[in-house]
């Protein structure tokens, strides 16, 4: 006896062509999730998010942001309350040399990333340096603390 075999649903076959609709689509749906503008819409821009590494020394931390394209002028560093803050802005930079853009990437806009220190960081003596789209943040150790509590000898009397 054969077995019956029942299809609920027709075949499909997947093409070249459904497979490049698919792909748009697909890419359609990811630059609506991540703002990624084609640079006709100030309000559809990616987000700014620089890169950073964070390291320890024996003398310190060392935080280093990749910012590329970005002057001292667009960058603020803060502390407040033992949080070191990292505050920019980048320009949208559009020349208008009649050039058709069809793909504009590069993140623009504002960008604030915060850190909490940890309490062996000398606040008073923090240095940062931007060089060549690199910001070197130093946030320097302070020096030994005297201990918050000490043992007290207890006497007879």
């Amino acid at each position: 006896m054969r077995n019956l075999v029942v299809r609920t649903r027709p075949r499909t076959f997947v093409t070249p062509w459904t497979l490049d609709s698919m792909h748009r689509q697909l890419d359609n749906w990811m630059d609506r999730a991540f703002r990624v503008s084609n640079g006709d819409s100030l309000e559809h821009s990616l987000t700014l998010t620089p890169r950073m590494d964070i390291a320890e020394t024996g003398k310190g931390y060392e935080l280093t942001a990749d910012l590329p394209g970005m002057q001292d002028k667009d960058v603020d560093v803060s502390v407040s309350n033992d949080v070191l803050t990292i505050t920019g802005k980048r320009s949208y930079e559009r020349e208008n040399d009649g050039r058709n853009v069809h793909l504009n990437e590069r993140g623009f806009g504002r960008f604030k990333r915060s850190f909490s220190l940890p309490d062996d960081v000398d606040q008073d003596h923090i240095q940062a340096r931007l060089k060549n789209g690199v910001l070197e943040i130093h946030l320097p150790k302070a020096e030994e603390v005297a201990p918050s509590s000490r043992q007290i000898k207890v006497k007879t009397s």
